[in-house]
């Protein structure tokens, strides 16, 4: 199935309904796009909500295939400076450093800024749940058509953010059962060789060597971890959970479902976390995971559901 071109601008600033200039957040792997023509848009299939546009006619992107550290997830974070090295990696690729940032927290660009409204493109396909448009995005510009269908093959791929975000270590692969084979095996391999070299935040990552867990502010300052599973541990300390005792059984009410590539066999989230203690870690590398989406319904079309 091909990708729909849609051209535009990247944004960092946009503004109030009065018009007063206000700075949007950024990181890792995600950011304001503002499509030339939005009626494209509505070409992209829809599983949940309907895509929202600001006042300057963005929206917010969802970037395909990876999963950046956070820097503003439910009022907590993941370990800075590298989570505020991989959005400054991405603002880079855009020509829009230096940024300015309000103070304390430095995640809002702080206006007026030097540069806005990057061009650029994305090849997109569907909305996620929350309508963000999963997108790969790509700098300046493209002999494709707005609107044109294209296949996106690995060689295009490697030119795409979302790509070198990854192949310089500021960013983990993540992969979802709509990503295709040989887009999610390029961005695998590449992730191999950024973790070999030590690249970015791998040369800091407890993924698979396990991380402490006895609170969330400790959790902030030592978890560079995948992700998603910084998040699911957020999730369950936020519900007042103290220590890690209770954390696989409440992993496993979730019933994430999730494809072990190294076995082929479908399984849950929960089956590939380990927890000794207050250690969590996993027990695969995140390339090895393709994660079942909210795209995938019915036990006709996805039999793991009854896993």
């Amino acid at each position: 199935m091909p990708f729909t071109v849609i051209k535009g601008t990247f944004h960092l600033v946009g503004h109030t309904h009065s018009g007063t200039p206000s700075g949007f957040e950024p990181d890792g792997d995600s950011i304001q796009f503002a499509p030339d023509d939005p009626t494209l848009l509505d070409r992209l299939e829809r599983i949940g909500r309907p895509y929202r546009l600001t006042s300057i006619g963005s929206t917010q992107l969802r970037f395909e295939g990876i999963d950046a550290l956070e820097l503003h997830f439910r009022d907590t974070h993941q370990p800075r400076p590298l989570a505020d090295d991989a959005r400054n990696f991405l603002t880079g690729l855009l020509n829009l450093n230096p940024v300015p940032y309000r103070a304390p927290e430095n995640t809002q660009v702080q206006p007026p800024v030097d540069r806005d409204a990057a061009p650029g493109y994305i090849l997109s396909r569907s909305l996620e749940v929350n309508g963000r448009p999963v997108a790969f995005a790509f700098a300046g510009e493209t002999a494709s058509a707005d609107g044109a269908d294209v296949f996106l093959d690995v060689s295009l791929l490697e030119q795409s953010l979302n790509f070198k975000s990854v192949a310089t270590g500021n960013a983990y692969p993540l992969s979802y059962d709509t990503l295709f084979a040989d887009l999610r095996s390029a961005l695998a391999q590449t992730a191999a060789a950024a973790r070999t070299a030590g690249s970015g935040l791998w040369e800091s990552d407890l993924t698979e060597s396990g991380v402490r867990v006895t609170s969330q502010s400790v959790l902030e300052q030592t978890g560079v971890v995948f992700p998603k599973l910084f998040r699911r541990l957020t999730e369950y300390l936020a519900q007042g959970n103290a220590g890690l005792g209770g954390f696989l059984d409440w992993l496993e009410d979730s019933q994430e479902q999730v494809l072990d590539l190294t076995s082929s066999n479908f399984t849950h989230f929960d089956d590939v976390v380990l927890v000794e203690g207050d250690d969590v870690r996993l027990t695969l590398h995140p390339e090895d995971l393709v994660f079942i989406s909210a795209k995938t319904t019915g036990v006709e079309s996805a039999p793991w559901l009854q896993v």
